[in-house]
């Protein structure tokens, strides 16, 4: 205990070093955002907005007193959108933070999204392209100019205006790698304009951005949460989050961190208490030894690794981390008992097939042969067993198999995509691959990633796939009699 308080010291005092250095850098570096606001629309199409002139106009002076130069611009033309991103992405090239905000109509098509100038003239969608202004030449004008970091805060996910039912929003950008992008909605989900003086997003901004020495991650957290309850819970905002390094929009107070409290990863530890009150929390299941993991995101709690696996991963394709394997048609412990290099578990009612035995039914069902012993057509008594939490199920105690929803919050909030993102995750989340029934073998072990969850589609389950290259997530549904796939625990 006392080398673990010597190394947290260490790393106390470094970190503090550290970080006062890069705070002093933060108080000289240029910061600089273009702000626009569009309301008033020529295209029948496109709606008149209340607030998007509220919005802009508040966010310019916000910014200001935090000590950005602004550009600024109301009810703009495209070409005229175009000339202030050219004069601020020039700008940017001195160094420094750049941030990008807009408030208006945003329309997606195809994939990509585009933002509305007051003269953009939308017979039919093959118009969008040429009569906006595209997020993605935004975004590239914002990279392509070398500064140390780009934020991009977009209340514009209204509505399709060639949508019959008022349905919409934008897509998931691709390319903002080492950006910062807010939405005001989930990708595909509509915002509100507001009720009152701002957009809900934007008002949310503006109540949080000034809270001193908060991160950039932490303030749109808070952003979050705030939409997310004014709204009902209809309005859930979403955050790209790939930058490195550290943002504030107001400096802690002296431009220091106060070293008594600092944040070591998930570690929230107070130097002034003695070491004896320092602690690690571990949880020991199955003979293997588990810590747990803060979403930064959600603030749920998971194991730090799949359930089985031996570390937390040190890639991808690390076989050490990839853990069991389990099959939804299972009875008792749930686990998929096929003879393997990974569990040599064997269940009772085997036959050898070209010296491997392999498993001959599935106890939970009634389509696994003649050896069924329990009929759960319906999935509710699987499911029930997989959603324990004191311990007699697979997961930990305290700890159960998610929800396809919680799989997904994590999933969209990462902004996972693919199986290098999976790993780069607060989870560190590995391509195990899957088992496939009958015959035992591994199937797209270091390529694909499969995931257990508890939630049903009618008896089916549903599991989410990490793709390797193309560069997508899905989510399926397992009947029952497919193969085996890992599991990660969430905290009840």
């Amino acid at each position: 205990m006392v080398r673990l308080f010597f190394l947290i010291f260490m790393l106390t005092i470094s970190m503090y070093a550290n970080n006062s250095r890069a705070l002093q850098m933060m108080k000289t570096e240029q910061r600089v955002a273009l702000v626009i606001g569009n309301n008033i629309y020529k295209s029948d199409r496109l709606s008149k907005l209340k607030n998007p002139i509220n919005d802009a106009q508040a966010m310019k002076n916000k910014l200001k007193s935090l000590g950005f130069k602004v550009f600024y611009g109301e009810n703009l033309t495209v070409r005229d959108m175009d000339k202030k991103l050219r004069t601020f992405s020039s700008k940017l090239k001195a160094g420094g933070v750049g941030l990008f905000f807009f408030a208006g109509h945003g329309v997606e098509s195809r994939g990509e999204n585009f933002l509305m100038g007051k003269d953009s003239n939308l017979i039919d969608k093959d118009d969008i392209a040429y009569e906006s202004l595209e997020l993605n030449k935004v975004i590239d004008k914002m990279k392509n100019s070398g500064n140390r970091l780009n934020i991009v805060l977009l209340d514009a996910c209204r509505n399709d205006p060639f949508s019959r039912s008022g349905g919409g929003g934008l897509a998931k950008v691709d390319n903002a790698k080492g950006m910062f992008i807010a939405y005001a909605t989930s990708p595909g989900d509509v915002a509100s304009d507001g009720s009152g003086k701002h957009g809900v997003f934007t008002e949310m901004i503006l109540n949080n951005i000034e809270a001193e020495g908060m991160p950039l991650h932490n303030v749109f957290k808070n952003v979050k949460k705030d939409v997310y309850n004014k709204t009902n819970h209809r309005q859930r905002p979403w955050t790209h989050d790939d930058i490195i390094g550290n943002f504030f929009f107001k400096l802690p107070k002296g431009g220091k961190y106060d070293p008594k409290k600092v944040d070591i990863e998930n570690l929230n530890i107070d130097l002034e208490k003695s070491t004896h009150e320092i602690s690690i929390d571990t949880i020991i299941h199955n003979d293997t030894t588990y810590s747990t993991v803060k979403s930064p995101y959600t603030g749920k709690i998971w194991l730090d690794r799949n359930l089985g696996a031996k570390r937390v991963c040190q890639s991808y394709n690390d076989k050490e981390c990839y853990g069991d394997y389990y099959q939804w048609g299972r009875d008792a412990d749930g686990h998929e008992k096929y003879y393997s290099d990974i569990t040599n578990e064997v269940a009772d009612n085997i036959k050898p097939n070209h010296g491997k035995y392999i498993v001959n039914k599935l106890d939970w069902t009634n389509r696994g042969g003649l050896f069924s012993s329990a009929v759960d057509n319906d999935g509710i008594k699987r499911q029930e067993f997989w959603m324990k939490t004191n311990g007699e199920g697979i997961c930990p105690k305290g700890f159960r198999v998610p929800t396809i929803g919680e799989i997904k919050e994590e999933i969209l909030s990462s902004s996972i995509k693919n199986n290098e993102d999976a790993f780069k995750s607060f989870l560190k989340l590995p391509s195990a691959g899957a088992r496939i029934p009958h015959s035992g073998r591994m199937h797209s072990q270091g390529r694909n990633g499969y995931y257990h969850s508890t939630s049903l589609n009618n008896s089916d389950l549903w599991y989410l796939i990490i793709n390797s290259n193309d560069a997508f997530i899905t989510f399926h549904k397992d009947s029952g009699l497919n193969g085996s796939v890992t599991v990660r625990c969430i905290k009840d």
